[in-house]
C-alpha cells in the first residue's frame, strides 16, 4: 500500500487539502521515481507528521536513517501487524543495509496480502542489495527490477552511502549490478541537475 493510498484513506471527505499537495506523498513519489534528493528532502521537511509511521517516513526522506529507525520501532510497537508500519520499517532497514530485517518485513506483508506493490518492490530491492541478479524467487518484469533498483539507489543517495554500498557489491552478479549502476548513474545525474538549478 503506497503512502499515497494510506494518506488517502486517512483524509476525510471534507478535507480541503488535495492528496497531491501532501508533502509526504510528494516525497514518496519522488523517492520511488528516483527524483532529486534535494527535492525529496524539501518536500519532507514541509510535512507535519501525526503518527510514528509518518515520522519514520519523514526522517527517512530527510536522510536521517537513525531517527527513521527509532520512529519505525515506535510504529511497530504501536501497530505490530500493520502493513504501513511493516513497509516503513522494511524500507528503513533497506536504506540502512539491514537486509535480513528488511526481507523479513517485506516478506511478512507479501505472505499476508500477496504481492503488495511497495512490499514487492522493497523485496526485489533487497535481492539486488544482496548482490543477486533478478531471480525467479520473486517473479517480476524487467521494469519491476529497474523500479526496485531505483528505490534502492535513491535510498542510498538520500542517506549518502551510495559509493560505500556499490563498493560492497564488487562481487555481485553482473546482471543485478548493471541494473543498480544504471539506476545510480541516472539518479546522480538528476541530483547534479537539481543542484545546478536546471530542474
Amino acid at each position: 500500500m503506497s503512502l499515497f493510498s494510506r494518506l488517502r484513506s486517512r483524509l476525510s471527505a471534507g478535507s480541503h487539502q488535495r492528496i497531491s499537495e501532501t508533502p509526504l506523498v510528494e516525497a514518496e513519489r519522488l523517492l520511488r521515481s528516483g527524483g532529486p534528493a534535494v527535492e525529496i528532502r524539501r518536500a519532507a521537511m514541509c510535512a507535519q507528521p501525526g503518527d510514528p509511521v509518518d515520522r519514520a517516513w519523514q526522517a527517512l526522506f530527510t536522510g536521517d536513517a537513525d531517527l527513521a529507525l527509532t520512529a519505525a520501532y515506535t510504529a511497530a510497537d504501536a501497530r505490530p501487524y500493520d502493513v504501513d508500519s511493516r513497509i516503513v520499517h522494511g524500507t528503513v532497514r533497506l536504506a540502512r543495509n539491514d537486509l535480513d530485517h528488511a526481507e523479513h518485513e517485506f516478506d511478512a506483508v507479501i505472505e499476508e496480502f500477496g504481492a503488495e506493490p511497495d512490499a514487492a518492490d522493497g523485496r526485489r530491492a533487497t535481492i539486488l542489495a544482496r548482490g543477486f541478479a533478478p531471480l525467479d524467487e520473486l517473479p517480476a518484469s524487467d521494469a519491476e527490477w529497474e523500479s526496485a533498483a531505483v528505490l534502492l539507489t535513491t535510498l542510498w543517495r538520500m542517506i549518502g552511502v551510495a559509493d560505500e554500498r556499490l563498493a560492497g557489491l564488487s562481487e555481485a552478479r553482473p546482471e543485478g549490478l548493471a541494473i543498480i549502476r544504471r539506476a545510480l548513474a541516472t539518479g546522480r545525474a538528476i541530483d547534479l541537475e537539481a543542484e545546478d538549478g536546471a530542474v
